[in-house]
């Protein structure tokens, strides 16, 4: 048994009970329990990538990608009052993009996007893993078309994609979120979703442990 391995097995003891119907993970960086940072949208995207359960037939096109992170972001700035990543996002005719993740994932077009190479866990609150996955467990089921379509009727959209800079604030994103008025039980984290978030670690990690290249894990689930 490997160092990462016996790390999963940890980490998988580590769970705080907050009630009923509430989990929560609790990490054993103690950085962690402070204010949480805000995160780079790359870190963000690379969480939703490991998400995915391949095994399981799951993709995720760097269209797809672009809409779960904006929705990540409304959902934030609506629900927690502060932005999940630093960049800003502009209106393009796919929908809403943070162009540093288009510079990022554009190569892949409409192929799938592999889980990330590398990952350090600990840069996540537990809040900010939960609402990742919040995120992705909600809108993920859709495809990338569906998201796309929906945010063409986002108002936010609408205006700023015929301004000059195309950019969408902070501010009118938390604004059109919150008059949405999202519930804020969209944020309860049941038993099952924190099982289902250490599974998707505990994947990564194994897969990571096995040496095997992420764009070969994802060559072997389309075959």
């Amino acid at each position: 048994m490997t160092l990462k391995s016996i790390h999963i097995s940890l980490r998988a003891l580590l769970l705080c009970y907050n009630g009923p119907t509430s989990w929560r993970i609790e990490m054993s960086s103690p950085s962690l329990k402070n204010e949480p940072k805000i995160l780079s949208c790359a870190e963000v995207a690379d969480y939703f990538l490991v998400l995915v359960d391949r095994e399981a037939g799951d993709l995720i096109t760097q269209l797809k990608l672009q809409k779960l992170v904006y929705f990540a972001q409304g959902i934030s700035l609506a629900l927690l009052g502060q932005p999940l990543f630093k960049e800003d996002i502009k209106a393009w005719k796919y929908g809403p993009v943070v162009v540093a993740l288009r510079k990022k994932f554009g190569a892949y077009e409409r192929d799938p996007i592999p889980p990330p190479g590398e990952m350090d866990f600990e840069i996540y609150s537990p809040s900010q893993k939960e609402l990742i996955y919040k995120i992705y467990s909600t809108y993920g089921e859709h495809s990338a078309e569906y998201l796309a379509n929906e945010t063409h009727t986002h108002s936010i959209w609408k205006e700023a994609v015929s301004m000059p800079d195309q950019m969408i604030s902070k501010d009118k994103i938390a604004e059109f979120f919150r008059k949405m008025k999202v519930p804020s039980t969209f944020l309860s984290i049941s038993a099952k979703d924190t099982k289902r978030i250490i599974t998707a670690e505990d994947e990564w990690w194994m897969n990571y442990d096995s040496g095997v290249p992420s764009e070969k894990v994802t060559r072997e689930m389309l075959s």
